[in-house]
């Protein structure tokens, strides 16, 4: 019985599985399988990401520098247009576009085929959009 149990926790264990995602010659590849398409633009401070070879497009992505050199209080915004959401944090100013991705990905707001969960695109807007105070420690 216990060797049945443990079995069947490993198995559980074994099926969760960290996601990866790169990005190569505007195509982002999510576990080592194209997923979505991607275009950089503004010297790589902006991103556009589509559905698979489409002109879709799912989402934006833009580095916000404040007009300063510090990026102290640089920022991240993540515009979805068909959603009329944007998502706007300095809690993303070190993350690179493929860890945005993934992210999103881990907070199931997009699937691999670009498809937007409306209610996790809500709980992650809640949950990191500077307009949520909540979130931001002030001290």
């Amino acid at each position: 019985m216990k060797y049945t149990y443990l079995l069947g926790l490993l198995s559980i264990f074994s099926s969760i599985s960290a996601q990866t995602v790169k990005s190569k010659k505007e195509v982002i590849f999510i576990d080592e399988k194209p997923a979505l398409s991607y275009v950089k633009k503004s010297m790589g401070n902006e991103i556009h990401i589509f559905k698979l070879n489409t002109t879709e497009e799912i989402f934006s992505m833009f580095t916000e520098t404040n007009g300063t050199e510090s990026k102290v209080d640089d920022a991240k915004k993540i515009v979805f247009n068909t959603e009329n959401t944007v998502v706007k944090s300095v809690l993303f100013r070190e993350r690179n576009w493929d860890a945005m991705v993934l992210m999103l990905l881990q907070e199931r707001v997009i699937d691999v085929n670009g498809l937007i969960n409306k209610d996790a695109l809500l709980k992650f807007a809640a949950k990191f959009d500077e307009k949520n105070v909540n979130h931001i420690n002030k001290y």
